[in-house]
Formats: structure tokens, C-alpha cells, sequence
């Protein structure tokens, strides 16, 4: 149990705490606005916090291990059906991205990449660090996801937050009771159920575009496996479906199998009109008009 005591805001929690092969902690609250505050717009429930410092789609130069991070993106799976994926990212700025459903029916950081040679740390191991995913219980509204990214000069520093923010604010007088459940997983964890990105990659290889037109045009490449792209026929048709916000133009949306990893990989090359915006991007695979797996949505930040 737990009170929360605070100028604008009272409350309690209980913790139900089973350990275990993927430890659960169910949490209950009951939370109220103190008498003559101002209604509280951003209220966050559920928050997580966790550390990304780089990548595979931020390497560090100089830095021998390949990646270092206690988590590698935010998953969401909204109430309208959808499976969201945003790769973490370490700004320059604050940088503070919402996702907007009703009723969520999950959302979490988690660091999917369980393999030793991403990240070559025999002290840190971050290969064996757990995801968490929250799983609300009942129907909590409309509201929105926040993800908060912060710059960090090392790993020492938790620089990214999630969070649940209701779309009504607290008022005096109307409590707020919420309960929810977080799974703390290992190598077995929540997946999409069609299938999932296994890596997402910013960078070119061999190119005819000079360093300044690479620059303009920034290049991702993507993999995604599961069971909808198992079960597809040899040869099947298989699109790339991108889109950008009206500060970016998609110059290049391919997508073709992986034999090395029996996945499928999407190339997409984008250009954003104006540098010192951010550019929001979207990108998923489709069969015969039927989506066969998560979104992943990435933001390229301002330079």
C-alpha cells in the first residue's frame, strides 16, 4: 500500500505483487484533487521509466558496444485495434511525442533485442533487461499515450518516461479509481499478434547520393517477422505502406524478403521540406489490402 500526498493531489494505492517466471504487479488507485486546485490536464498514470543512450538506429561513435539501452521502444496497442511501434531515441531537446486512443488495451517499454552480441556489455548485460507492459484493466476512456524523450550525456541518467493521460482533467470533488496490471518479461513477452519490426536500422550502405543529398534524405531499413509473414505463399505480394506528416515526402518505399533471417525488409528513403521540423513517419506491410503487421512509427527529429 501506498498514500500520495502532494499540494495538488491525494491519493492511495495497493500493489499485488506475483513472482514469478514473468513477475505481475497489479496496481489499484484511487486519486483526488485537493479543494480549490485547478483541474489537472496531465495526469499520468502508469509511468515507466527507463534508458536509452544509443542504438542501431542511433549508434555512438566511439563507443566499442553496439547498443546501450535498457529499452529499445514504446509498444502500443490501442483500443481501436492497432499495434503501434516507436523506436527510442536519445534528443538534443526535450521531445515529447502523444498517442491518442480510447480504451487502450496496452502499452509498455520494452527491449525486444535479447541477443548479447547488440550490445557486447559482459557487466551491464542489457540483453537480460525486462520489458514492461501495462495492461489496463476495465474501460479507461479516451486519453493518450506520452512518451518523453530527454537528452543524457550517459547511461547513467533515465531519460525516457511513458505514461496513461486521461482526456477528462481531475476536478475537485470527482475521484479518479483506475486499477492495471504490469508484467515485467524476459525473453518471453508481449508481441502483435500478426507480426512485430525485429530491427530498425538509419543509415545508407553503398550510395550514388553524395554526403549533403544523404543528409536531405535520410534511410531506414526495417525488418519484420511473425507468424502473418510465415504463413504468406512463396512469392507473395507484399507492400510497403509509408506515410509521412506534411513536412516530409517519401522518396523510396520497398519491401522484399530476407532469406538471412526469413523475414521481411522495407527500405524507405524520405525527405522533409523543412530541417528544423520534425518529421512523423508511418510505415506497415499489407497483403491483399489486409495489414499483416505492427505500425511502426518513428520521428526524425529537427536537426
Amino acid at each position: 500500500y501506498a498514500l500520495l500526498e502532494s499540494p495538488r493531489v491525494t491519493g492511495a494505492y495497493r500493489f499485488d505483487i506475483s513472482p514469478g517466471f514473468n513477475t505481475t504487479m497489479g496496481v489499484r488507485l484511487r486519486l483526488f484533487a485537493r479543494e480549490g486546485a485547478a483541474p489537472i490536464n496531465t495526469l499520468g498514470i502508469a509511468p515507466l521509466t527507463s534508458m536509452f543512450l544509443s542504438g542501431e538506429n542511433q549508434p555512438l561513435p566511439g563507443d566499442f558496444r553496439p547498443e546501450v539501452h535498457d529499452s529499445d521502444g514504446l509498444m502500443l496497442a490501442s483500443g481501436e485495434g492497432e499495434w503501434l511501434w516507436r523506436p527510442l531515441q536519445r534528443p538534443k531537446a526535450i521531445t515529447v511525442s502523444s498517442f491518442g486512443t480510447t480504451d487502450p488495451r496496452g502499452f509498455g517499454l520494452m527491449q525486444r533485442d535479447r541477443r548479447f552480441a547488440s550490445y557486447e556489455d559482459v557487466e551491464a548485460r542489457y540483453e537480460r533487461r525486462p520489458s514492461a507492459w501495462v495492461t489496463p484493466r476495465g474501460a479507461w476512456g479516451a486519453g493518450r499515450v506520452e512518451l518523453v524523450q530527454l537528452p543524457t550525456p550517459d547511461e547513467t541518467h533515465d531519460n525516457i518516461v511513458a505514461y496513461w493521460v486521461p482526456a477528462q482533467a481531475l476536478q475537485p470533488g470527482q475521484p479518479l479509481e483506475l486499477a492495471y496490471d504490469i508484467a515485467w518479461q524476459g525473453d518471453e513477452q508481449q508481441r502483435p499478434p500478426a507480426s512485430w519490426v525485429t530491427q530498425s536500422r538509419r543509415g545508407y550502405g553503398y550510395s550514388r547520393l553524395s554526403a549533403a543529398e544523404q543528409a536531405k534524405q535520410p534511410k531506414f531499413v526495417l525488418d519484420f517477422a511473425g507468424p502473418a509473414l510465415d504463413a504468406l505463399p512463396p512469392g507473395a505480394d507484399l507492400r510497403a505502406v509509408v506515410s509521412t506528416n506534411a513536412n516530409g515526402r517519401v522518396l523510396e518505399a520497398i519491401a522484399y524478403p530476407n532469406p538471412a533471417t526469413r523475414s521481411w525488409r522495407v527500405s524507405l528513403r524520405v525527405a522533409r521540406n523543412d530541417p528544423t521540423q520534425p518529421v512523423e513517419l508511418r510505415a506497415f506491410l499489407q497483403h491483399q489490402q489486409h495489414t499483416v503487421s505492427e505500425t511502426w512509427t518513428h520521428l526524425l527529429l529537427p536537426e
